[in-house]
């Protein structure tokens, strides 16, 4: 195998913002929430986020972006698919994802999919909302995808897109790749909301399942967290993984469950991608062939260094990895 993990999924330009908790209510989001907005959406509020708020960061994002940098940076061999816009610059970062002749990204004449984090800066656990402009992420060329590609790889990581072309090229790969590629599949807030039907495809070819309880709940229509993860383990699905932020993260699979209380650190900057990263730090270890307690480890461990800073700025790295396999 080439790689050790692809990622199929939204490329985005994130912006991190500090505002006041009454700028949430005027622009009808709250903390915790992930939402999609329309470029009409952004055109009334960005100006009012610059007279209120604080630009703290500008850098890349995109949830399965996050894992494959952070998998990249832990010393791991990967790749990715998607598409970027006309306005990339350096601050996209794209060899964060793996070397350049190892990413299939095309390159779409219309802006790159952006995010404006936001996060109340009255808030001390630095919680924040997440507001998605898709733009080129749902542009990437789905009608030509490259099977081989994908299969040269160890691990397939999905997440989610908007559009729901997107959506069904991701099915229509699913069902071409063998079963020597293993696939992860981070559905998102925006996927969970079509329920389980509509991601049965690749739910039923999904090794690991990363969600949060909310989520979970969504995909089921069950607010018992033991009954949703047994639901979705009768879909063929291995290995389910609830993150539960500052609550920590649950794995159950067939024959019980497990529980990783949170990693704490002295400083908590932005929690954005915090999740993903705990996505990297278990893909991590079921590629180093880890026992399920300690990939759960790794996971909060690697969650808990990424939040000490903006975005990516302090993703954990291949000593960080050589340090914890050496503990």
């Amino acid at each position: 195998m080439k790689f050790d993990c692809i990622g199929f999924g939204s490329i985005n330009l994130d912006e991190f913002w500090e505002v006041p908790k009454e700028f949430f209510k005027l622009a009808g989001v709250y903390p915790g929430q992930e939402v999609v907005r329309n470029v009409e959406w952004f055109n009334r509020y960005y100006p009012l986020l610059k007279q209120t708020g604080s630009l703290k960061a500008l850098g890349p994002g995109g949830s399965a972006a996050n894992t494959i940098a952070a998998l990249r940076r832990l010393g791991f061999v990967t790749g990715f698919f998607g598409a970027v816009g006309n306005d990339v610059d350096s601050a996209m970062n794209l060899e964060e994802l793996g070397s350049k002749h190892l990413l299939k990204i095309r390159r779409v004449n219309i802006p790159s999919g952006r995010c404006l984090a936001l996060i109340n800066s009255e808030d001390l656990n630095r919680d924040r909302a997440l507001i998605i402009l898709p733009n080129a992420n749902e542009l990437a060329d789905f009608d030509a995808l490259d099977n081989q590609y994908f299969c040269e790889s160890s691990w397939i990581h999905m997440t989610s897109f908007v559009d729901l072309r997107p959506l069904e090229a991701q099915k229509r790969l699913i069902k071409t790749l063998p079963e020597t590629v293993r696939v992860s599949f981070d559905p998102g807030a925006l996927y969970c909301a079509m329920g389980a039907k509509a991601l049965e495809t690749i739910l039923s070819r999904s090794e690991i399942l990363f969600v949060t309880r909310e989520e979970l709940s969504a995909i089921t229509g069950l607010d018992d967290l033991n009954r949703a993860a047994l639901i979705t383990l009768e879909l063929g699905i291995r290995t389910v993984v609830v993150k539960m932020g500052p609550k920590g993260i649950i794995a159950f699979e067939s024959n019980g469950q497990w529980f990783q209380e949170p990693i704490l650190t002295a400083k908590v900057v932005d929690r954005t991608g915090a999740g993903d990263v705990a996505a990297a730090g278990f893909l991590a270890g079921r590629i180093l062939r880890l026992s399920i307690t300690d990939c759960l480890q790794l996971a909060a461990a690697a969650a808990s260094y990424s939040i000490q800073d903006y975005g990516r700025l302090s993703y954990p790295d291949r000593q960080f990895l050589k340090t914890f396999l050496a503990n």
